[in-house]
């Protein structure tokens, strides 16, 4: 499992562990990894609202799952190369731009919703 998965499962569990002394969500490091076979990852957890410690055994299927999906969309980003041209319409773009993103946004959406009056 890489790292970067690992720390995803962990604050997930973070998220949604609750601490059965006082009813707290288990607040930043006081969660560790004990271990992980399969979909069940065992957890030790140190409440910090109230001192008390707690061992969960939970299913990180859900986790790996939301974890997979999101990879997949970050995958289907793809970002094309930058041309000469590119590079000369920004800088011109630039130069003109006074800062304003909101007139810049809304500019846009009315153009878009003249070019596709269907979807709106």
């Amino acid at each position: 499992m890489k790292l970067n998965h690992l720390t995803e499962i962990v604050k997930n569990v973070q998220k949604t562990l609750t601490c059965p002394k006082c009813g707290k969500l288990f607040a930043g490091e006081s969660v560790e990894v004990v271990d992980i076979t399969g979909d069940r990852g065992l957890f030790s957890a140190h409440c910090l609202h109230c001192n008390s410690a707690t061992l969960v055994s939970m299913s990180v299927r859900d986790f790996r799952q939301k974890i997979a999906q999101r990879e997949k969309q970050i995958g289907k980003v793809t970002i094309g190369k930058v041309s000469p041209a590119d590079v000369v319409e920004m800088k011109n773009f630039l130069e003109g731009f006074n800062g304003d993103f909101k007139t810049l946004l809304v500019e846009k959406d009315t153009t878009e919703k003249q070019k596709n009056p269907k979807k709106n």
